[in-house]
């Protein structure tokens, strides 16, 4: 829409341009009116027509506030309805452009100015996080130095000397804390998880690679969900095998994952009725319900079919030369059971009817296809929800790139499915963990699990974001992002366990105090969502700047709440 001079931020040095703005001057040379069309070229590579964007007046200069956060496509059309100078171009945020358009053709998009880099301030907090980091590990490292230099130099003794010598017959007494007794690689990793969750979603400073996905690709917030499911599967495996160990019956082990699916469920629900709602129009679904429901399962598979823990030599005798693939062995039942699941989600997703769609549609709808599919959002797996959903489901339907689009839920039932997978990706990490003994046996294998689940993902995808058999969507958690995310997984936890657990160059920190409580970050960062001190509303403009800052600052305050807590042993399980 043209806007007045007045209005125009573009001409008017006292309007404010906006986040992801740009100012784009298209010069008509021509004698007669042309129309101008603009799409996303996300939505034009997927055959979406262009949308009409202005009407340019014979022998004028216009003046537009563009798009400036993805590559835009624009082109024009005659009187006679032809098509004339497809560009594709991505606009700087601030940026002022020219285009020229003549009888002959049109001039390529030039630069009037191009304003700062908008990804500065995310270099520079990164750089004053590294900063911090390295002043608090030098200062820490020189603190222990000067101390055992102290005790030296006084002669004293470390406290178990001191009772040794004091009372020989006395038993040493050692206390062992909650947090001392805690796999700090675990707590590191599903740390980073939770702190970039909510990162990401207090806004993670308006930049669109903190944002989910509009459809298929993946970005930095399309890796949480997958990373802290999989860090719960891999939990599951020690659950269970102490549980057994201390003779708890698995009808009991039972009951306590029953208990926790519930409350995970009940949390869940709490959570969705922030919202104005009914208990007509409820949503049903959620990231803490797709927990519950995955957790169950996995974990009552794994309860059932583990086999108790056995010494080497008798893995050795039953397995021989293939010994080094016990942990796949010990799980076949479950892996078959996990195999049927993704089968049968695997089937409904490309054989299952859709009134109306293509048998084995992935898209999102909306403008895809020249809008031939508008009613088949998400295929099977949005049809499926909105079947048995009904209203009782997300219902965001407005998209980036591809307008309006059918409801979908991001965690329906078939996603769901889907995420069975990834929990239990990370239980059989789990297994490895508890199975082989040596630290370089337990990552050689995770390391070989990421490049396989990588190159599955590739497969599937066929290495590009459209075309691909499965292309990696978050929307409906498709098999090639089930590997993807879960590929990133495994590699990260190899590195956080090589730097914490065998190297011990990291404790961990800051990320493991998040990590210690991340169902109380969880559900407390979405229960104060908006209110103050962790956000407030911004003076003036909004800038890209002002936002990181105060999201920084939320994600900040979350993890130093966490880490009082930590520090008090203080660690909320349900």
């Amino acid at each position: 829409m043209l806007l007045s001079e007045e209005k125009n931020p573009c001409l008017n040095e006292n309007e404010f341009l906006g986040l992801d703005k740009a100012c784009l001057s298209v010069l008509n040379e021509n004698p007669y009116p042309l129309t101008l069309y603009s799409i996303l070229d996300a939505c034009h590579v997927k055959n979406c027509y262009g949308l009409e964007w202005q009407i340019l007046p014979p022998n004028s200069n216009t003046t537009l506030v563009t798009e400036a956060k993805l590559p835009l496509h624009i082109y024009y059309k005659s009187l006679n309805g032809t098509q004339y100078c497809h560009t594709t171009f991505n606009f700087r945020q601030y940026g002022r452009y020219g285009w020229n358009l003549t009888e002959n053709g049109c001039s390529s998009i030039y630069t009037f100015y191009e304003s700062w880099n908008p990804y500065l301030p995310i270099l520079a907090a990164f750089m004053i996080f590294m900063f911090l980091a390295t002043v608090f590990a030098t200062s820490s490292t020189i603190i222990r130095t000067v101390k055992l230099f102290r005790r030296r130099e006084s002669g004293e003794r470390d406290d178990v000397a001191r009772l040794q010598d004091s009372d020989s017959a006395s038993p040493l007494i050692i206390n062992i804390s909650k947090t001392a007794s805690r796999l700090q690689s675990v707590d590191a990793f599903r740390g980073i998880a939770i702190l970039l969750m909510i990162f990401v979603n207090n806004g993670g400073g308006k930049y669109y690679f903190f944002e989910h996905s509009p459809w298929n690709g993946l970005t930095v917030a399309d890796l949480v969900l997958p990373w802290f499911a999989w860090i719960m599967g891999f939990m599951i495996v020690k659950s269970v095998r102490v549980s057994l160990q201390l003779s708890i019956s698995r009808s009991r082990i039972m009951l306590r994952h029953i208990r926790r699916t519930l409350i995970l469920i009940f949390l869940g629900l709490m959570i969705n009725s922030q919202r104005k709602y009914t208990l007509w129009d409820l949503r049903f679904s959620g990231i803490l319900q797709l927990l519950a429901i995955t957790y169950f399962i996995c974990a009552s598979i794994e309860t059932i079919f583990l086999k108790p823990q056995r010494s080497f030599q008798g893995i050795l005798l039953q397995y021989g030369r293939f010994v080094f693939l016990s942990d796949i062995f010990d799980s076949w039942p479950q892996w078959l059971i996990i195999i049927s699941i993704m089968t049968i989600h695997t089937l409904l997703t490309f054989l299952l009817q859709v009134p109306g769609c293509p048998t084995g549609y992935l898209g999102p709808g909306g403008y895809d296809h020249y809008g031939d599919f508008v009613n088949c959002t998400g295929g099977a797996a949005g049809y499926v929800d909105r079947l048995v959903l009904g209203k009782h489901m997300y219902n965001e339907t407005e998209n980036l790139i591809f307008g309006h689009t059918l409801p979908h839920d991001p965690e329906g039932i078939m996603n769901t499915l889907s995420a069975i997978l990834i929990v239990y990706l990370g239980v059989h990490a789990g297994r490895i963990f508890f199975t082989y003994y040596q630290c370089t046996a337990k990552m050689i294998r995770w390391f070989i699990w990421s490049l396989v689940t990588g190159l599955l993902a590739g497969i599937l995808c066929n290495f590009k974001q459209e075309n691909g058999l499965i292309p990696i969507n978050k929307n409906m958690m498709s098999l090639s992002y089930v590997f993807a995310t879960t590929s990133f997984a495994f590699l990260l936890f190899t590195v956080l366990h090589f730097l914490i657990d065998y190297k011990k160059w990291w404790s961990g920190a800051p990320f493991i105090y998040a990590g210690a409580n991340p169902i109380l970050l969880f559900v407390g960062h979405y229960l104060t969502m908006g209110l103050f001190p962790w956000t407030w509303k911004t003076m003036g403009s909004e800038t890209h700047t002002s936002w990181l800052i105060m999201n920084l600052w939320t994600t900040v305050l979350w993890n130093l709440i966490a880490y009082g807590l930590y520090i008090r042993e203080i660690i909320i399980s349900i």
